[in-house]
């Protein structure tokens, strides 16, 4: 009989990420009204060095699924959290940023979020917690080898 930690490992990962995701999401969309996917997107822009990115580029970095990235875009920017431009450097490609509204919604959602997930984790030790990072930061440096 095989020893079957990996899996169990996998499966423990899958439910407890899934579980921090659900929570999260509700208190994202019970406080702010938004989904887990539009505060990724704030998320990403909000941490570019510059004012704005392309789409393709921010489709790649999303955590959430980006599904259908251009229906949730346009929706963001009818709301007046998004603005488009065209690049420089290609009219082809459109380039995306924060508007200042978006800004601000994404600073009071930020700090919920990382108060959420500290109360949330909080029943775990520090150390713990510490270690547990340093150990999927390793796993996560190993997989792209595995995957390639």
């Amino acid at each position: 009989m095989s020893d079957k930690t990996a899996l169990k490992l996998w499966l423990q990962l899958a439910k407890t990420s899934a579980l921090l995701h659900s929570e999260i999401t509700a208190r994202l969309r019970t406080h702010y009204g938004q989904s887990m996917a539009r505060f990724d997107v704030l998320s990403q822009l909000a941490r570019t060095d510059e004012r704005c990115m392309a789409i393709s580029a921010l489709s790649r970095m999303l955590i959430a699924s980006s599904g259908n990235i251009s229906r949730l875009l346009d929706r963001m920017e009818k709301e007046g959290l998004l603005e488009r431009s065209p690049a420089p450097h290609d009219r082809r490609s459109i380039m995306i940023g924060l508007t200042p509204a978006g800004s601000a919604l994404f600073a009071r959602m930020a700090k919920d979020h990382e108060h959420w997930v500290s109360e949330i984790l909080s029943d775990m030790p520090m150390s713990n917690q510490k270690e547990l990072l340093d150990r999927l930061i390793s796993l996560q440096g190993i997989l792209p080898a595995k995957l390639a």
